[in-house]
């Protein structure tokens, strides 16, 4: 009777204590071990590419269904004389106006949390947004503030770049700023342009501040019949290069889009403008510009240091020279004076002998294909047949083959068909003829 039993029933040990790591943690701080971002991925952008906290329970709500389910001390109040088994659980049916007007209810709730980013957002017309989307760069910001007691009332200003800059010192380490490059003028020759700078995310102070720059630092630009420049000029600045050329009445601005708007500023209307090199640092696309604008000539600066006639000699008049300038105050040099510097064409002089790079037009697909190399190769034996036939008309060997001598030798075979010297033309639709009975 002393011994003891041993239980056939494997013994496993089982913890009552476990607890699950989402249970220990708040909902909180569970969303932000997936949504914080540091402060140096902050200022890299990353905090965008994070998701946001979204509401987990708006679609899980318990009794929310289309047969709304009860449940006391849940959904529904605690009666402390009901709290029997047989109520623990009421089934109440929707009617169908309750289920469209709980729908409808969720329905706006969701549009107005997708409008709520967009609701400070301003509508504008298509040919007032910048020149990406709703962004401001490229839009038109209005005249600058008055400084003391000028004002700007008949200005436009336009904002041709934002960007954000940095800067290592030895105290805060790499310190950010905001940097905007903005264009100002009246669209009569007087312009200014300036750089204005801001903390971070202070955008529009930025603006603000390169806003008074330029309208402090403002210079005119003489222009040709108020609509395009005297001359083809080629301007630099630092890596970027530009050919302007200018244009007839009617031509309109072909250039790059941040060189439209400040000839929009300046009062440009006619412009053909080739950018090479560097087209994206937009401050040295502007200096060049305007540097090339302002070492610009009248037709009168340039006859009285060449102490010549100025002639044009345009398509419109068939190349006929015209004169347009003369020397008033320097005297008028005879031929013997010229020198073969004064003997150049003032495109070559002023574009400084460079000229636009021209890209052949790339050849087609089929260039090089052994049929269309065969096909070449047959037109070979005519490939002058045009150039002889034209020779021949003009030197009048040949009579013109015109609509009217058509029409008149057509005419003459029809009498001799008729009158029966030739015989009719049988052929493709008039070989079987069937003549009308009388």
């Amino acid at each position: 009777s002393g011994y003891k039993m041993a239980s056939l029933i494997p013994w496993n040990q089982i913890r009552m204590n476990t607890v699950n790591f989402f249970q220990r943690r708040t909902q909180g701080e569970l969303w932000k071990t997936l949504t914080s971002v540091s402060k140096s991925g902050m200022k890299k952008g990353r905090k965008n590419t994070r998701q946001p906290i979204r509401n987990l329970n708006r679609f899980y709500r318990i009794g929310a269904s289309p047969m709304k389910v009860q449940f006391p001390g849940l959904n529904a109040p605690l009666a402390l004389e009901e709290r029997d088994a047989s109520s623990a659980m009421n089934i109440v049916e929707q009617t169908e106006e309750e289920m469209k007007g709980t729908q409808m209810a969720m329905r706006t709730e969701l549009e107005q949390k997708k409008t709520k980013k967009r609701a400070n957002r301003e509508k504008l017309h298509p040919l007032e947004r910048g020149f990406s989307g709703t962004q401001i760069v490229g839009q038109k910001l209005g005249p600058p503030p008055p400084n003391d007691s000028a004002t700007f009332d008949d200005f436009e200003t336009y904002c041709l770049e934002v960007k954000r800059t940095s800067n290592m010192t030895r105290v805060f380490g790499r310190v950010h700023t905001m940097s905007t490059l903005v264009f100002t003028g009246n669209g009569k020759g007087l312009a200014g342009y300036a750089v204005g700078k801001a903390p971070l995310h202070r955008t529009s102070t930025a603006i603000v501040n390169a806003m008074k720059t330029a309208s402090r630092k403002l210079f005119y630009v003489q222009l040709h019949e108020d609509r395009t420049i005297y001359q083809d000029f080629y301007a630099e600045c630092r890596n970027t290069r530009v050919f302007a050329q200018r244009r007839p009445a009617g031509f309109g601005l072909t250039c790059h889009p941040r060189l439209q708007k400040i000839c929009e500023a300046i009062g440009i209307k006619d412009i053909y403008v080739k950018v090479e090199g560097s087209t994206k640092n937009y401050l040295a696309l502007t200096h060049a510009f305007i540097t090339g604008l302002l070492n610009q000539e009248t037709f009168q600066q340039i006859a009285e240091r060449k102490g010549l006639h100025v002639v044009e000699m345009s398509p419109s008049r068939h190349f006929l020279p015209e004169k347009i300038a003369s020397p008033i105050v320097t005297g008028l040099k005879t031929e013997d004076e010229l020198l073969p510097i004064d003997r150049l064409n003032l495109d070559d002089f002023y574009g400084e002998g460079r000229y636009p790079l021209r890209k052949p037009k790339p050849a087609p697909f089929y260039a090089n294909l052994p049929s269309h190399l065969e096909a070449e190769w047959r037109k070979q034996p005519f490939r002058n047949h045009e150039k002889v036939m034209h020779r021949l008309l003009a030197d009048g060997v040949v009579p013109r083959w015109t609509r009217d001598a058509r029409r008149e030798w057509g005419a003459r075979k029809s009498e001799l068909a008729l009158a029966g010297v030739e015989p009719l033309s049988t052929g493709i639709g008039l070989s079987h003829v069937v003549p009308k009975k009388e």
